[in-house]
């Protein structure tokens, strides 16, 4: 995973190997790197990196996202396109996530919305051609 990405996503999870499994397995990201408090994956060309909250003990927010009942991913969505929203809305909820909206119609596709660990919320799409 040493390709360098012109776009890339850092996430702060309480436990970064849970939300590493989670999106390789509802949204097919490729696993790279595992550390105790790092991961890394990586979604076609963006690069998706997970650090433990001790990581940034001296940002501004730590205190703010660090206490209890603090949902880190507020206002932020992440999309994903996947080959099997179905099967991918199923695992999300299989793995904890909690459904926001059920697979539907759009656009010439399928799409859904869940919420993963840490409260990042996921769009789910498929093209149907």
């Amino acid at each position: 995973m040493s390709d360098p990405s012109s776009f890339g996503l850092v996430l702060w999870a309480t436990d970064v190997f849970s939300l590493a499994n989670f999106l390789e397995r509802v949204t097919g990201a490729e696993a790279g790197a595992r550390h105790p408090g790092f991961a890394e994956l990586r979604a076609g060309p963006i690069s998706i990196v997970i650090h433990a909250d001790e990581a940034y003990r001296g940002h501004p927010w730590f205190n703010a996202v660090t206490r209890e009942g603090v949902a880190r991913g507020i206002g932020a969505e992440m999309r994903f396109s996947v080959p099997d929203v179905n099967s991918a809305y199923r695992e999300a909820l299989k793995l904890g996530g909690q459904g926001i909206a059920p697979p539907y119609a759009a656009d010439g596709g399928t799409e859904c919305t869940v919420m993963g660990p840490d409260g990042y919320l996921f769009s789910l799409y498929q093209l149907v051609e």
